[in-house]
């Protein structure tokens, strides 16, 4: 029963942040609506550094991290907005590995006796 009541918590939690994200998409990016295919990854981040935190392997944030900028973060651009995309970009991050910690710490209190 309290895995039904974890995965209900992070099934509610992440169509919260899914309208989080569409918000601070629409301030920084100015960009409307729900992008699926972005909801996707962010679940699927969330899932890896949860699996990796309750593993032990706090190290994966360090790698979760160096992969995210090699692939993502870009250069200020003379017009400002590659600007608003990096602050978006580097809140989206900080606010998914917050949560994905937030999974990992509940999960321990709820599930390791």
């Amino acid at each position: 029963m309290q895995y039904a009541y974890f995965g209900g918590l992070i099934l509610i939690s992440e169509i919260v942040l899914a309208f989080l994200f569409a918000v601070i998409a629409q301030v920084f990016y100015q960009k409307l609506g729900f992008d699926f295919r972005s909801i996707f990854k962010g679940i699927m981040e969330r899932v890896f550094l949860m699996i990796a935190l309750l593993n032990n392997y706090p190290h994966a944030l360090t790698f979760f991290s160096a992969l995210k900028l090699a692939t993502r973060l870009r250069h200020k651009d003379p017009d400002n907005k590659e600007n608003a995309f990096n602050d978006f970009y580097l809140i989206g991050n900080l606010v998914s590995v917050t949560v994905a910690i937030g999974y990992t710490v509940l999960y321990n209190r709820m599930f390791t006796f």
